[in-house]
């Protein structure tokens, strides 16, 4: 259907009810298709078609010819809208060599009645409906993209992007999916655990990082001095500052253990103004994250903290403005060895920051953020 012809099959006339008027099933159905009509003339055009929410498509595990698609909602480009309640599984291993669509349409039922037998006065009903298939060209009818793939062969087994920007055969490709979906800048909590020693000047230096993050529109919040006793559950990211040598009680050690495998992300460093006593909490560090099992490896080029959403080389330098700042990370852990909770706000070893030198240091924070965000992201697309 053309948009010229779109438009003229819109209704340019309501019914108004009156006293005493017949409302047959004609007129009722007349009445609600009006409605029904502006609501799909209100998502064609203010949302346009592409995936609302979920259905993302996913490799089984362990590999094989199947995919998943996750619970979601999406609209097509007539206005309809598609639900998906419960997890899918295609298996697309008659597909020959070549590309691949994976594609979602709108379908109804025929009017049926609610429990399988026709009674007279009863209501029909017609159930919303969906079709989900696999071609090799997508149609001229209305679908919406969940995901493509270039196919090897058939029978090829399908695995997940090792790098989604740049999906190879047999992975799945989900970069052309249109999310439409509105943006959920949920307010992030950002907790400040001080570790062997009073804190105070890393918390303000969050503070103006979180500043420059809400200026560009993240909604981050920054709590001093949370006590790890009393639970870290609900913060986006915790962030600990260690201030000389630590350690933590068992309390303390199982509240991060169960924040980091709920989806938790930890950012550590020692505060470097007084060099032995940064030695010791960097010693305390170490203990602590090979107490919690995680090995932590050099940051290096590929890895979403240099690339997402801002682009480095390599971790730029911190407090300290001699060589290479050193920052590992793993297992939902960064550690940093350049002190950016001074450089955040404004302070050097060698004196005042500059202008260029804070802002960037404010961006890695966002990277680090948005790692944080993520991980967030994937556990709860793993719990659904």
């Amino acid at each position: 259907m053309t948009e010229a012809e779109y438009l003229k099959s819109l209704p340019t006339k309501r019914i108004k009810a009156v006293d005493g008027m017949a409302v047959t099933a004609d007129v009722w159905e007349e009445a609600h298709e009006f409605h029904r009509q502006q609501q799909q003339l209100h998502a064609r055009y203010a949302h346009g078609p592409g995936i609302l929410s979920g259905l993302e498509v996913v490799a089984s595990d362990p590999p094989d010819t199947s995919v998943y698609i996750r619970p979601g909602a999406a609209i097509d480009a007539e206005g309809n809208t598609i639900v998906v309640t419960e997890p899918l599984s295609y298996d697309v291993a008659g597909a020959a060599e070549g590309p691949l669509y994976l594609l979602l349409t709108f379908a109804e039922s025929r009017p049926r009645s609610e429990n399988g037998r026709v009674q007279e006065g009863a209501p029909l009903y017609v159930h919303a409906e969906y079709g989900l298939e696999a071609v090799a060209k997508p149609a001229d009818s209305p679908t919406v993209e969940l995901a493509r793939m270039k196919r090897s062969k058939r029978g090829a087994i399908v695995r997940d992007a090792a790098d989604m920007s740049a999906p190879a055969t047999d992975e799945i490709d989900r970069r052309f999916r249109t999310d439409i979906g509105g943006r959920r800048n949920a307010p992030a909590s950002l907790a400040v655990v001080h570790l062997g020693g009073a804190g105070g000047r890393h918390a303000a230096g969050a503070g103006y990082m979180a500043r420059a993050l809400r200026a560009a529109g993240k909604q981050i919040w920054v709590d001093d001095g949370v006590q790890l006793s009393s639970g870290v559950s609900g913060s986006g990211l915790v962030y600990l500052v260690g201030h000389n040598g630590f350690q933590l009680n068992s309390d303390e050690m199982n509240g991060l253990y169960t924040y980091l495998q709920a989806g938790g992300t930890i950012f550590a460093e020692s505060c470097r103004r007084d060099a032995p006593a940064a030695v010791a909490a960097d010693h305390s560090f170490d203990d602590l994250f090979s107490s919690l099992g995680i090995k932590l490896e050099n940051v290096a080029t590929g890895n979403s903290l240099l690339v997402e959403p801002n682009l480095f080389a390599a971790p730029p330098a911190g407090y300290e403005t001699d060589g290479l700042p050193i920052v590992r990370a793993g297992g939902g852990v960064v550690f940093s060895g350049a002190d950016y909770g001074c450089l955040w706000q404004g302070e050097r070893r060698s004196g005042a920051a500059g202008r260029d030198a804070i802002r960037t240091a404010h961006e890695w924070g966002g990277n680090v953020l948005a790692l944080a965000e993520a991980r967030q992201q994937q556990a709860a697309a793993t719990k659904a």
